[in-house]
Parts: C-alpha cells; structure tokens; sequence
C-alpha cells in the first residue's frame, strides 16, 4: 500500500506539474468537457429508478373446465419442473385457479431478458400436457413496467358497454401497441361482444346431432375459403367462396342435417343471439362505468418518452372518438413521480451548490479564490455525467441523489489545495521570493496531495459495502453509490488538473494584495478556537471519558430504535387492495369497490379514482372476481400530506366491513412484490402440503400480527373449499346404452362451457362465434340435471348421471414447488422488525404440523439480513481504514487516532435520528458507513499537518506550541471542508417527503449530525490525544517523520 501510495502521488505530481505547464490547454480540456457533459446528460435516459427489474419470465396457461386441483396436478406442476430447471432461475411462483395456470419464473439480475424466454420456451415446447392445452409467454415487460392508465367512459344515451369495449380493443389498443417501447396493454371493464349460437338439447336429440356435429357445419360455413387462382384470356383471377355471413339472421339459415326428407337448419335446434362472453374483469371510472388500459412498456424503453409517444397517439385517438366518449389519460402515470422526484433532486441539489458558495465567500473573502474552489462542483459532476453516459446509466432520483449527497464533498479537495496555495501565495509575496508563480501553486497543491488522496480512498473503501447489499435494496443504493463515489473521484482529478491551473492564472501577485493575512473572520474564529484547542490538550481525560460514554449512549441509542427497511417513496397517488370472501361473484364485488371509489373520492385532496375487479386474460396478477384495486390520485402540492391522506382512506375503509384492504402505493407495491412476490411489506409464507393445516398456522400469525402496534390490515390468502356442482356419470347405466362416460363429459363440456367455431369481422373488430346450451338449460341445477343427450335411450343426464354439490379449492400457490400460503400486512411506524421478531419468537414457540415450514419475509427479511451484512462489511471497512493509515503513517498509534473520530461521527449521527424520528432505515446504515470514511479527512488533515511541522519547524519534537499552531493552521480547511460538506445537505434536509427525497433525507441526516459532532471533537480531541499519546511512539516518531516527508516530497 505504501508503494502503491507513493506511485499514485508520482503520477498526480506529473498531472500537477503538466497541467500547469499547459495551463490554457488544460482549461480549453474543461471547456471542451462542459460541452460533452451537457451532451451527455441531454441524450442519457430518464427513470424514476435505476433498474431494479430481475428478468422475469411468465408462462400463461390456459385449460377451460379445469379445476384448480386439475390444474395443479396436471399443468402447474409440470410447468414449474421444466422452468425451475432453466439455467439462470432463482425464483418460481405459481398459481392454479380455475382453469388458469401461471408460473413466474425470476432470473438473475443482467441477464438478456430475450435468451431467458428462448430457454423457457424450449423447455416448455416439450411438456406432455392434457389435450388443446397450450403454454404461452406473457409479453416482455416487467414489474416496474407499467408506466400509465388510460381510461374510456360515456354516457349511458351514447354507447353501451359493448361498444365500449370494442372501441378498447380495436381501436385504442392497436393504435398504442404500434407506439415504439410499449409491450403490452391489460383491458379490463366495458363488456366482450360476441354472437352466440344457442342450442336447445331437446330439437337436437330429436335430429340426432350432437354438438360437435353443428360446430363441425357451422365452422366450415362462417369463414371464407379461397379457391386459388383462374388464369383466363391473359389473366390472373383470385378466386374468392364467400360464406362469412353478414348478420345473424343468415347464420341461422345454415343447414346442419337432413330429417325425413327435408333440411334442418340451425333455427330448427337453436337461436342466434348478440351477448357478451363471460367476463371475469370489470372498471369504473370516478364511480362510472368504464374500460381503463394498463400500458406497460418493455424493460429498456424510457419511461417519460415512452409516456410522451403514448400521449401523441392518444391525441390522435381523441379525434375520432364517437360523441360522448370520453378518453381520460390522468388515472395513473408513472411520469408524475420521475418528475417531482426528479425535479425536489435538482433543487436540492442548486441549492446545495449557493449554500456552498456562501460558505466560501465568508470563509475565504476572496472573489477569485472562491470562484476557483466553486468550480470543482460543476467540473466534478459534468465528468460523472459523462462516466455515468459511457457506462450506460439513466439519470434517475438515485443518481442524482448521489450527486446531491455528495455536492458538499466536491469541494473538499479543492478547499485543502486552493487554501494551501493561497496561503503559500501570501507567503511567496510577502517574502519578495523569485520563485516562479507556477512553482509555488506546484508545491503548495502538492504539500496537501498526500492527504487529499488517503482521504479519498478512505471515502471508497469505506463506502464499498454498500456494493454488496444484494436485492432490490441493493441495486438502489448501489446507484446512489456509484455516482457518489464517481463524483468523489471526479473532484480528484478536478483539484490536481483544472484547479492549480486557474490559481496560477488567476492568482496574480495583483490579485493578493489586501490578502497578506488572515480574514477578520478567520481572525475570529483562531481567536475563539485558541483557547478551546488548549483546553483539549490540558483536559485528555475528561475528553477520553467523555468519548467512553458517547460510545455507551450510542449502542444504547441503536439497540432502543426501532427498524425498517427502505422508506416508503411518496408517490402522490394510493392503491388500494379491497378482497371479498372468496366465491363473491364478480357483480357484488365491483359494487362494493364502487361505494369504496366513490367515499375515497369524498376525501379532500383526492383528485379523482378508479378501480378495476377480477382480471384479464392476459393478466400476470392471478386476481380473481372477489378481488379489486383502487388507484387514487392525490392533488399536485400535497406531497407532504401522504400521511393525512393515507389515514383518511384507513377510515374509510374501515367503515366497510366485510372484506380485507391493503393501503399502499404503485410503485412501493411493486418493489414490495420484487421482494417477496407479494404486495405488502410484511410478508410471512407458510409452507406445506395439507392446506386446512396451512390454513390453521395462517390464522395463527394473522392474528399474531393483528396484536402488535403499527400492523395494519393483516389478512390471510384466499385459498378456500368453496361450493361446486359436480357430475358423476354412471358408467354401468351409459354402458347399457352403449354410450361411454367419455362421450358424455365430451358432450356436456362443450354444451355448458361453449366452444368458439370462428370469427366475424365487422369493421376493424372481430367478433367471436361461441355455440353451447341455451342459457335456460345451463342456467341452473334443475336445467342441467334435465338437460335431453344426443344419445338413443337416454331420457336426460339426471337418468344416466348424479348431480351433486361438493366443495374444492378456489386456488393453489406454490413457491419453489412447495405449496404456500401468504399472510401479509401494512405497517404504520418505525420499527416493523421488532413487530415481526415478536410474531416470529411466539410462532417458534409452537409445534407446526410435520412438514410445515414458515418463513419471514418482505421488509422483515432485507433489513434484518442487511443490517447485518453491513455490520460485518463495515467492520471490515474499519480494518481496511486503519490498514490504508497505517501504511500511509507507519504508525498504528497514529492511524488509531485519526480513527477516533469515527465514534464521535456515529454518536452525532444517531442523536440525529433520534431527534427526526428514532427509527433506523438501510439509508441510515449507509448514511453511518459513509461517516467513517468522510470524518477521518479531517483527523488526516490535521495530524498530517503536525507532522509537517514537527518535522520542518520543531527542535524540541511534539510541543503543545507546534500542536496549537498546527491546529489553526488547519482550522479553516477542517471547518470549511465539515461545514460545506454538512450544511450541503439541508436542502435534503427540509421537505422529508418530498419525492425524491425518501431514501436521501435519512442518509443525509446521519451525515450532517455525524458531520457536526465529529467536527467539534476533531479541533479539541485530535490534537489533545495527539499530544498526549506522543511518547507511545517517540522511537519511532523521528523515523515517521522521515517516511512522511518522503511522501511528501514524492
């Protein structure tokens, strides 16, 4: 390291030298850097987040007429086998409902998102599943994916919801699939047109048909066939049969069979109807009926240009709306969050920069060297901007952020180097020197270099944990983190190139008169500190128990607060989760969330909502008719008052019994199903085969959790026995009339269930053709049990078979290929892991079911598992610290002092959090880590300085005179470089909800009280420890010395 240290000052003492050499060059390379870095940050990409998206890959199965135990038995199981085998998978979810399978297979984070689906389909392409089953891959996109909501709604004289519909899917959707970046888009609400043939059993027993013998005619006769091409007198003739007919009246005069001579059509067995097929999805719109559109663009598009394209294309659609459509594109969109969150980062960030710049003007009182200090900041962050565009970064609010965290920090360097040259200047002219102008920047930038680097690189070292937080946690901090460090680094390189440039340009012999001494502020402050710092020295021991007890009172203080993950972002819009008893039919549940719409509505500061009930057909969400979603938009300007809102809705719903709500946020969902697949912080997965005992274990916890302070909404999955009719032919009898069960279920699946024979166009739509029963046949028990079969002798199914009702399971989830059932809540507080470890310490204390298993997660898990990774990691850094001082000092004693302004840094840090709230977050341990890093500058600065001195100006070695020069000598750098750093933040500071400002605002918290403690300790306990602990090392301090000068001068 020490080796490595000296080659790294060579190589800046060459940049040092060059850049002053060429001075006008170097700053025509900044000039041209400007231009590149605005380039750079016009053309990156714009998100709300960095990616945080794990390629994930779902497979759609559908089976009609199956039953969720069919389901899972013969599809679901299957399928998760040959995806759980992929090669990249960590992660597989499934469900089995009603005849629907859906399994989510998670990748590893960069993977290509196109090769995983090219291996899953592979594996999926040879499964041996039941006949016309067929898997299919969901579209590409992702969960963050869904960037907006568009809604359509009319008046009820204009259109009905037939047309509706059909205006959704044939006109809207197309029009926004063909915008560039979109995927897919979910239509929910308005009712699916379709004509339906329907069959009275009785005409068609009495001809003999049975129903695959009209699908059979009916098919041939609806679609049109081609009879190739005549060739006649030179030319080419298309030949064209047209039978598609032209309304439902010609369809019922299709001829299906002939009886005693004469034809029998389908009038004759049946009825041509317009209806609408089954729906298992509804939407309203500000209480109104309605269709609403969930866009979703693919995984590497831009969200706002994406948003913008779909907007054009929306405007487009406006125009040829019939009369009294309405198409509303303001129900939800991802846009509104990048731009507040975007926008509170750039205010806190120019707001930074003038407090800054405050700052150095009172410290300094000098334009020009103000001016050259001031520059670094732009300098270092339009170089990170031009890193961030060749390594393929967006500009997001955690990039930014980490820029605006940092914005303190990219002065520091130049404050160290510009304030050592100046002085030296001062010095040079004072002395009448003939030492060339360039010389004294050279060496007055190169007496500090050594301290500027080691701290630097104590900076990276200690902020390096952060890389190893794994999960969605992780690849938010990991951003804030690359474009902190990125920007740290970059100031570097701005304080060894452009920075001696402009002071050997701008710092003119001219231009230092009036500026021989100190600043009467300066003055003040060398003054008042005099007396202070030799305090410090008389009184170590007091100090050394006053860092004891400081040390004390912070374990204490970490140990008392509460714990959470990442804190929730403040989105400006709500969502929330309303699920009914299981088996509530899709019309009761859309009523219930309507009155649910329509109350929230009432609230002020609600902008407008809608809701959507049950699901699509393509839909990843396994929702069914019992379950819906409300998405509220708040007001613009009331970002501060999520919290009133939010328990505004909290009462609301609670006025609603009879059912289980979930109050949270789109994106914060989202990010909560990247963690555990389910949408909620708490999460608890109970694992098992026997479901009534899942179910037992379930209710245990709901109501474990139900108990402690904060838990909000605790509910239990919904996987029930529910009622079904079921039908048992009877072999024996069937037999007797030579007729097999087979034959019948054949019969009775395609009769009730229906089966589409094709399609009709009409316009841009195409319209399905179903053929089953008459709906007074299948609309009842009674009605099937008497249902007549195209089978001789046989009267009716309730002769040949038993109707009975049962119960069976709604749906089954599986994770891992084990099946699972979820108990999840909300949380309202601080402190969700001491809610969970009492739920977990009371469920270890009972004996589960063998083969029953329980696992805790959501934000339990990530922040327990990652408090304690950065626990060891920052330990870790701490050895790395004193290894890195060690070399750079040869002096263990030595580097143990520069580190003891680490606790002081904690201690303040934690006052800090106390004093905003009292729970800890991830951001706040990350905002700790950087502390060590950030506080050990100024124990370097200042030791570094009193070596210099010992070394250059001292006969007599440590001496409480040379300690107390060194001190002030260094008191401004050491305060101006605390103070910009700290005060930086309170733009972060203010505003704790603001978006953008949720993840930045605790670590900023624990930095500028961990900035402002340290600070005080290190001008008093630093030179007093330094002084008092010098014989510990004296044999070896004359050879320290020799080792440091070497540095030095290196």
């Amino acid at each position: 390291m020490g080796m490595a240290m000296l080659t790294t000052n060579s190589m800046l003492n060459r940049i040092i030298s060059l850049s002053l050499k060429h001075q006008w060059r170097t700053v025509a390379v900044f000039v041209a850097l400007i231009l590149l870095g605005t380039w750079s940050f016009v053309t990156m990409k714009v998100d709300v987040l960095p990616d945080i998206n794990k390629p994930t890959v779902a497979v759609f199965t559908e089976a009609e007429g199956f039953a969720p135990e069919e389901v899972e038995r013969l599809i679901l199981s299957q399928v998760e086998n040959a995806v759980a085998g992929a090669p990249g998978v960590t992660r597989v979810r499934g469900t089995a409902s009603f005849g629907l399978a859906i399994v989510q297979a998670e990748f590893d984070w960069g993977s290509d998102i196109y090769r995983n689906r090219q291996i899953i389909q592979e594996r999926i392409s040879r499964l041996d599943l039941p006949p016309n089953v067929r898997p299919v891959l969901g579209p590409v996109s992702s969960i963050m994916g869904e960037i907006m909501w568009v809604g359509l709604t009319s008046s009820d004289e204009t259109s009905d919801s037939k047309e509706l519909r059909t205006l959704a899917d044939w006109t809207v959707r197309p029009a926004l699939l063909r915008v560039p970046g979109v995927s897919d888009i979910i239509v929910l609400g308005g009712d699916v047109k379709e004509w339906q043939v329907n069959l009275n059993p009785e005409a068609m027993r009495r001809y003999g048909l049975k129903i695959s013998d009209v699908e059979e005619k009916l098919g041939s006769a609806i679609t049109n066939k081609s009879g190739g091409l005549l060739v006649q007198g030179g030319k080419e003739y298309p030949l064209r049969i047209l039978v598609s007919p032209q309304d439902m009246a010609e369809i019922e005069e299709i001829g299906i069979t002939t009886w005693n001579g004469r034809g029998v059509r389908l009038a004759d067995i049946g009825t041509v109807v317009s209806g609408v097929s089954p729906v298992r999805g509804s939407a309203t719109i500000d209480g109104k009926p309605g269709v609403i559109l969930r866009i979703a663009k693919q995984p590497e598009a831009e969200t706002l240009a994406v948003t913008a394209s779909v907007d054009d294309a929306l405007n487009g659609i406006k125009q040829s709306l019939p009369e009294g459509v309405t198409l509303q594109n303001d129900l939800f969109r991802q846009e509104w969050f990048i731009d507040a969150g975007l926008n509170n980062v750039y205010k806190a960030l120019l707001e930074g920069v003038v407090v800054v710049a405050i700052i150095l003007a009172l410290f300094l009182m000098h334009r020009r060297v103000t001016f050259i200090t001031l520059v670094s900041i732009p300098f270092s962050i339009l170089v990170t901007l031009i890193v961030f565009k060749l390594l393929g970064f967006s500009v997001n609010v955690m990039t930014l952020g980490g820029i605006a965290v940092a914005v303190g920090e990219l002065v520091d360097n130049a404050i160290v180097g510009v304030e050592n040259v100046f002085r030296r200047l001062r010095e040079w002219k004072a002395s009448g020197s003939t030492e060339s102008i360039q010389s004294v920047v050279y060496e007055g930038t190169r007496e500090v270099l050594s301290s500027i680097v080691v701290a630097t690189v104590l900076v990276v070292i200690v902020f390096l944990p952060v890389f190893f937080i794994p999960g969605v946690e992780g690849r938010l901090l990991a951003s804030l983190g690359s474009a902190y460090l990125i920007a740290l680094l970059a100031s570097l390189v701005v304080s060894v190139t452009i920075t001696p440039a402009l002071c050997a340009l701008l710092l003119t012999p001219k231009h230092l008169t009036g500026h021989e001494g100190d600043t009467k502020f300066v003055r003040f402050i060398k003054t008042k500190m005099t007396p202070v710092i030799m305090w410090g020295i008389d009184h170590v021991r007091p100090l050394m128990m006053a860092t004891g007890v400081g040390i004390l009172i912070t374990v204490g203080m970490y140990m008392l607060a509460g714990k959470e993950g990442i804190p929730p972002f403040n989105e400006g819009s709500a969502t929330i989760s309303v699920v009914m008893p299981v088996g509530t039919d899709l019309g009761t549940s859309n009523a219930f969330a309507s009155r649910v719409e329509k109350e929230i509505g009432k609230i002020d500061g609600v902008a407008r909502a809608g809701h959507i009930t049950g699901r699509a057909g393509a839909d990843p969400h396994d929702s069914g008719a019992n379950t819906s979603e409300i998405q509220v938009t708040f007001e613009q300007g009331l970002e501060g008052e999520r919290e009133k809102l939010f328990a505004e809705i909290q009462k609301v719903v609670d006025r609603f019994p009879g059912a289980d709500f979930s109050i949270g946020q789109p994106i914060t969902h989202r990010v909560e199903e990247l963690l555990s697949g389910v949408r909620a912080p708490i999460v608890v997965k109970v694992y098992g085969d026997n479901l009534s005992e899942l179910k037992q274990t379930g209710d245990m916890i709901r109501a474990e959790l139900a108990k402690q302070e904060g838990v909000k909404n605790p509910q239990v999955q919904k996987e029930v026995l529910l009622p079904e009719l079921r039908i048992y032919p009877d072999r024996n009898r069937l037999a007797d009339y030579g007729v097999s069960s087979g034959e019948v279920a054949e019969e009775l699946e395609e009769g009730l269930l229906g089966v589409k024979i094709g399609q009709i166009q009409e316009g841009a739509a195409r319209t399905d053709v179903v053929l089953r029963y008459d709906p007074s046949w299948r609309g009842n028990s009674d009605g099937i049990r008497d249902l007549s079969l195209p089978f001789d002798g046989v009267e009716s199914l309730g002769n040949v078979a038993e109707l009975r009702l049962d119960a069976g399971r709604n749906k089954f989830s599986h994770e891992g290929g084990k099946r699972v059932l979820v108990v999840s809540a909300n949380y309202e507080g601080g402190n969700i892991v001491g809610a969970v470890e009492v739920v977990k310490q009371t469920m270890d204390k009972e004996k589960l079911p063998q083969g029953q298993s329980i696992s805790y997660e959501g934000t339990y898990k990530s922040q327990k598992e990652n408090s304690q990774r950065l626990g060891i990691l920052f330990a870790v850094g701490l050895l790395l610290i004193l290894w890195v001082l060690y070399q750079t000092f040869k002096s263990i004693p030595i580097a143990l002092q520069i580190m003891l302004n680490i606790p002081s840094a904690i201690f303040g840090g934690m006052v800090a959090v106390w004093v905003t709230g009292g729970e800890i977050n991830l951001a706040h341990l990350v905002g700790f880590i950087s502390l060590a890093g950030i506080v050990s500058r100024n124990g370097i600065i200042l030791i570094s300085h009193t070596l210099n001195l010992v070394g250059k100006e001292s006969r007599d070695g440590v001496t409480k005179e040379i300690v107390l020069k060194a001190t002030l000598d260094r008191v401004v750098p050491v305060l101006m470089t605390s103070l910009v750093t700290a005060l930086a933040l309170v733009p972060l500071l203010i505003g704790a909800e603001e978006p953008g400002k949720e993840l930045l605002h605790p670590l900023a918290v624990v930095i500028f009280g961990g900035l402002i403690s340290s600070t005080i300790v290190s001008l008093i306990f630093t030179p007093s420890v330094f002084y008092h602990f010098r014989h510990h090392d004296m044999p070896k301090l004359e050879n320290i010395l020799k080792k440091f000068q070497k540095v030095a001068d290196q």
